[in-house]
């Protein structure tokens, strides 16, 4: 574990980078070797019923139990889930605890779980992740380019993703405005 992770990421207006505007990273793992986690306010990118159509596991879109979101820039192609501790599957293999109460999997038998009706109350589904090398996310943390606050099942699993950015600086007791690299009134 780091001072990082397991936490949030909330990024400074403007940050620079179309991946990441307006973003609220909930990051899984930070150590010499980078830092990973998941964009959990990205648009939408299909339904839970469209995913398990695409991933061969109904053959025709169930009641969709949620939303895919873009969770990043890298491999879009695999699909991470995020729920409530209290959501665990017995019997799935590969489930971790991200952060106290909020755990993750990219295990298939979860999917074919839901394929099959499981209900798992506050998940939440990311295609890709937003990962980072080693020194890279410290530097942009150091240039402004992110705030780091706690991760908290409550916030991660209750806020809706429109209203993630604002609702992340609100509970740390500031505004995006407060990190504006503008400064107004000196020569």
């Amino acid at each position: 574990m780091s001072a990082l992770a397991p936490g949030i990421l909330i990024a400074a207006p403007p940050i620079g980078d179309p991946n990441f505007d307006r973003s609220v990273v909930l990051l899984a793992s930070h150590d010499e070797k980078g830092a990973f986690g998941w964009v959990i306010n990205g648009p939408t990118m299909m339904t839970i019923g469209q995913l398990l159509v695409r991933a061969e596991i109904t053959e025709d879109v169930v009641e969709s139990p949620g939303q895919v979101r873009r969770g990043g820039p890298v491999s879009e192609e695999q699909v991470w889930l995020v729920y409530p501790e209290s959501s665990r599957l017995v019997g799935v293999e590969g489930q971790f605890q991200v952060a106290p109460g909020i755990v993750a999997t990219a295990s298939r038998s979860f999917l074919e779980r839901l394929g099959q009706g499981q209900k798992v109350p506050g998940l939440l589904a990311f295609a890709g992740y937003a990962g980072w090398g080693p020194g890279q996310l410290e530097n942009e943390i150091r240039v402004g380019g992110w705030l780091p606050g706690p991760a908290e099942d409550e916030f991660v699993f209750g806020t809706p993703a429109d209203e993630a950015w604002t609702r992340a600086y609100e509970r740390l007791g500031t505004s995006p405005m407060a990190f504006n690299s503008r400064t107004v009134g000196l020569a």
